[in-house]
C-alpha cells in the first residue's frame, strides 16, 4: 500500500469565474411576468407606499399592475395624445401625468377622477412629478420651458426658461422643495431653483440627456446621455466626479435601490447593468429581448420592472431569502448528545489563529485498486462509472505511460466499448482532451476496424463520432479563415514606414 501512489488528477484552468455574492443577489429576480402594451413603454414608476403597484407608461394610457401577479388593478386613458411620465405622488394617493398636447393632468387614483389639469406648455410634456412638499407639480416639455405648478389654484407659479432643446427627463430633490433638476437635448443639465426662478447650476453632459437622478442628500446628481454615466458634484457648480462608458447604445433610464447603493441602467442595447455607487463599477448585468426604454426597482427590492419597444413590460420577483425568515435562537446542546459531542466543529478560525491541519487519510478508489493490481481493463471501466471527466482523462494519461491503453481497449464486447465511444463522442473537441482522445480514437479504431458492420449500435457510435469531428474540423476552417482575414485588415490599416531621403537612389 505505501509503494503505490495514488493517481494524481490533472488540473485545468477553471471555465468561469464563481458566482459573486451580488451576482446571486441579482439572479434571484427570477420568474418573469411578460405582458404586451399597445405601444412603446416609455416610464415605470413604482409607489411609494405599500403593495408598491407600478404605473406604466404606455401609449395613450397608463395602467397600474400589481407587481406580484402581473394583474391590471387600474386604466387611465383620458388622453388624446400620447401620455408620458405617469408619476405617483409620495403618499400614492395621486398620480401626474403629462400628455402629448403639452397639458399636466392630476388623477385621484381611489376613483381615476381628473381633480387637475395644467395648460400652458405649447408642446408636448414629458417630464412631470409632484413635489416633496405635495402641493405643487414640476412639469417640463418639449417647448423648452420648467414650470411649477400650484396644485389648490392649478395656475403656474413661475415659468423657467434657459433650455434651448427638448426636456425629456427631470427629478426632483428630497431635501427641498424648491430645486428641481432637468436634463435636456442640448447637451446641458440644470438645477432650478423656484425661490430666485433662476438656474443655479449648470453642466454639460457632451450628448442629448435621456435620464437623470438626485441622490437623497442633494450633494450630486446623476445624468445620461449616449452610452455614457456621469456623476456631478451640485455643491462645487457642477464638476463631474465620475464618467462610465459600459453599455454599446443610448442610455435611456436609471434607477436606484432602495439604500442608493446601487445604480441600475437600462439601454437600447438591451442590457440592464448594475453599478457600484462607490466606486461605479459593473457588479452585474443582464439581457433582455428588446431594447429598454424604461426600468424601475420597487421600494422593498422585491420587484424588477423593465419596459421595452414593442410594447413589453418584464416583471421579475426576487424570492425571499433567509434573512426574511425570523431567527430561531437554538439551546445549547445537552451533555451526553450528538450536539454536544460536535460542538466547536463548525466554528471559524480568526485571522491570527494558528491552524493545525490533521491529515485524514483516504482509502483508494475502485479504479485505483485495479490500477495497482495492473488490471487496467477493469481500472478503465471502473473510471467510466464515475462519470467524471477529469478522472477518466487522468487515468488514460497514466495508462499511456504503462503502455497499457492497448491493453485496456482490447477484448471489448459490444456493451463494454459503448461508455467508451460515448466518451470519445462528448469530449473530443474539448481543448483540453483533444491531443489525448485522438490518440484513443486511432488506438479503437485499429482495434475494432474488422467489426464494423457486425453491430449497428456501435456502428451509430462510430457514425456520431466521425460527424463530431468533421463538424470541429470544419469549425476548425472558419476560425483559420477569419484570422486570415483579420490579419489583412490590421496589415492594412498598419501606416507604412517612411524611407529616409539619404537612403532613396536617384534615377538620374
Amino acid at each position: 500500500m505505501s509503494e503505490f501512489k495514488k493517481l494524481v488528477l490533472k488540473r485545468f484552468p477553471a471555465v468561469g469565474e464563481p458566482e459573486s455574492a451580488e451576482s446571486h443577489y441579482w439572479k434571484k429576480f427570477e420568474n418573469p411576468i411578460t405582458i404586451k402594451e399597445y405601444g412603446s413603454v416609455s416610464y415605470v414608476h413604482f409607489s411609494p407606499v405599500k403593495p408598491y403597484d407600478v404605473a406604466v407608461t404606455s401609449g395613450s394610457r397608463v395602467q397600474i399592475y400589481s407587481p406580484l401577479n402581473g394583474q391590471v388593478k387600474k386604466t387611465i386613458s383620458k388622453f388624446k395624445e400620447a401620455a408620458f411620465c405617469g408619476s405617483f405622488r409620495d403618499d400614492g394617493q395621486l398620480m401626474v401625468v403629462g400628455d402629448g398636447n403639452g397639458s399636466v393632468k392630476v388623477f385621484e387614483l381611489g376613483g381615476r377622477v381628473l381633480l387637475r389639469q395644467f395648460k400652458g406648455h405649447t408642446r408636448s410634456t414629458h417630464v412631470s412629478c409632484f413635489s416633496i412638499a405635495r402641493q405643487h407639480v414640476f412639469s417640463a416639455s418639449d417647448d423648452q420651458t420648467v414650470r411649477y405648478w400650484d396644485l389648490a389654484t392649478e395656475t403656474a407659479i413661475c415659468v423657467l426658461e434657459g433650455h434651448e432643446d427638448h426636456i425629456r427627463t427631470g427629478t426632483t430633490i428630497q431635501t427641498t422643495p424648491d430645486l428641481f433638476l432637468t436634463g435636456s437635448y442640448d447637451h446641458t443639465l440644470r438645477l432650478w431653483d423656484v425661490r430666485t426662478q433662476s438656474c443655479v447650476m449648470k453642466a454639460d453632459h457632451g450628448s442629448p440627456i435621456e435620464s437623470t437622478l438626485m441622490f437623497p442628500s442633494g450633494s450630486s446628481c446623476i445624468s445620461s446621455g449616449s452610452n455614457d454615466i456621469k456623476v456631478w458634484d451640485v455643491l462645487q457648480g457642477g464638476r463631474i466626479l465620475a464618467a462610465v462608458s459600459n453599455h454599446q447604445k443610448t442610455i435611456t433610464c436609471l434607477a436606484f435601490n432602495s439604500n442608493y447603493r446601487r445604480l441600475l441602467s437600462g439601454s437600447l442595447d438591451r442590457q440592464v447593468k448594475v453599478y457600484n455607487t462607490q466606486d461605479y463599477t459593473v457588479v452585474y448585468s443582464s439581457s433582455y429581448p428588446a431594447s429598454i426604454l424604461s426600468l424601475g426597482l420597487s421600494p422593498n427590492e422585491e420587484s424588477l420592472i423593465v419596459g421595452m419597444t414593442g410594447g413589453y413590460i418584464s416583471m421579475r420577483s426576487r424570492r425571499s431569502g433567509d434573512q426574511d425568515k425570523p431567527i430561531v435562537p437554538r439551546l445549547p446542546p445537552t451533555p451526553g448528545t450528538f450536539r454536544y459531542y460536535h460542538r466547536g466543529t463548525s466554528a471559524q478560525p480568526d485571522q491570527d489563529d494558528v491552524i493545525v491541519e490533521r491529515i485524514k487519510h483516504r482509502g483508494l478508489a475502485e479504479y485505483e485498486t485495479f490500477l495497482r493490481k495492473f488490471q487496467y481493463r477493469n481500472a478503465l471501466d471502473a473510471a467510466l462509472k464515475t462519470g467524471r471527466h477529469v478522472v477518466i482523462v487522468s487515468l488514460v494519461q497514466e495508462l499511456v505511460h504503462r503502455d497499457g491503453l492497448k491493453i485496456a481497449l482490447s477484448g471489448r464486447d459490444e456493451m463494454a466499448l459503448e461508455p467508451v465511444l460515448r466518451f470519445l463522442t462528448k469530449y473530443i473537441a474539448d481543448p483540453r482532451y483533444t491531443a489525448l482522445l485522438s490518440d484513443v480514437c486511432n488506438i479503437v479504431l485499429d482495434i475494432y476496424a474488422g467489426a464494423v458492420g457486425e453491430s449497428p449500435k456501435i456502428d451509430e457510435l462510430l457514425q456520431k463520432l466521425k460527424s463530431r469531428i468533421d463538424y470541429e474540423l470544419i469549425f476548425q476552417q472558419q476560425v483559420f479563415q477569419l484570422l486570415g482575414a483579420m490579419d489583412m485588415i490590421f496589415a492594412a490599416s498598419l501606416p507604412r514606414p517612411t524611407i529616409p531621403s539619404e537612403t532613396r537612389t536617384s534615377t538620374d
